[in-house]
Formats: structure tokens, C-alpha cells, sequence
């Protein structure tokens, strides 16, 4: 059963002989109610500031499940991307291959364009490799300045409103 301040102040006794002081008993009960009363308004302000806060969690684990997912995806493409050369290579060199049984004279000039292709596609690869990382970390590097950013911008509204309680 829940006693609200209302409830504590409007309480009743009935007199007996040689009972409490009933203007002793009127301010006890007051001053119960009110202690009742600015618990029960602390309560409801954390209770306000526990639903706030899983807010703020609830969206920074949507963001790291965006970033997650970000990354997920870069990596696949660096995956493709690394399959889809290696296929390529692997084709030239097929290719080389079957162009040295048929002409002898022709394999010897045709392995070294091979040889070259395969540098270059490695060098390729190489190249976007790198690009792919640079650019993971980039996108990183802002995900986190805009968690921070975000974070700060939180940490300033509770302070302005932590703030703002103080005074009322």
C-alpha cells in the first residue's frame, strides 16, 4: 500500500486518556509528509533521468551498430576486391599458360607481359589496399570525433539542466 504525503497529513487518531500531544502528533506528521514528498520528487527525478540516460545508451549502440556494419562492409568490399584481382591474375597467367604450349617462339615474350600484368595487378591491389584502409580510418577517425562531439553536446545539457535544477 503506497502513503502519499496527502495521506500522512490527513492521518487521524483517536483520543484516549492520557494519549500523545495532539499538536505534537499534527507536526510530526507534517514533517513526515513533507520528508515523504521530497523523496517521492527525488524518485520521479531519477526515474526521469534513468529513462534519459537509456536513451543516450540506446543510440550510441545504434551508432556502433551503423559503425559495425560500416566496416562489415568495407571489408567485404576489400575482400572482393582482393578475390576479383586474384582471379584476374590467375586468368593472365592461365592464359599465358595456353599461349606457351601453342607458340614456343612467343612464350618467352608473352611470360614477361604476364609477369608484368601480375605486378601491376598487385600493385593495384597494393594501392587500393591501402586506399581501403586509409579510408576505414577516416571514416572511423569521424565516427568517433562525432561520438565525442555528440557526447560533449549531451554532457553540456546535463549540465545546463543540472544547472537549472539547482536553481528551482
Amino acid at each position: 500500500m503506497k502513503i502519499s504525503p496527502m495521506d500522512i497529513q490527513r492521518q487521524g487518531f483517536n483520543r484516549r486518556f492520557r494519549g500523545f500531544d495532539s499538536d505534537e502528533v499534527q507536526a510530526y506528521l507534517a514533517l513526515v509528509a513533507e520528508e515523504v514528498a521530497a523523496l517521492q520528487r527525488e524518485h520521479d527525478d531519477l526515474e526521469h533521468q534513468v529513462r534519459h540516460l537509456q536513451l543516450i545508451v540506446d543510440e550510441h549502440r545504434e551508432r556502433e551498430g551503423i559503425l559495425r556494419n560500416t566496416l562489415l562492409t568495407a571489408q567485404k568490399a576489400s575482400d572482393d576486391i582482393r578475390e576479383t584481382a586474384r582471379k584476374q591474375a590467375d586468368a593472365v597467367v592461365k592464359e599465358a599458360e595456353l599461349q606457351a604450349d601453342k607458340l614456343l617462339e612467343l612464350a618467352q615474350s608473352r611470360a614477361h607481359e604476364v609477369e608484368r600484368g601480375i605486378l601491376d595487378l598487385r600493385a593495384q591491389r597494393t594501392a587500393l589496399r591501402t586506399d581501403i584502409r586509409a579510408l576505414i580510418t577516416r571514416l572511423t577517425s569521424l565516427l568517433d570525433l562525432q561520438e565525442e562531439a555528440e557526447l560533449e553536446d549531451n554532457l553540456r545539457f546535463l549540465k545546463r539542466r543540472e544547472e537549472a535544477g539547482g536553481r528551482g
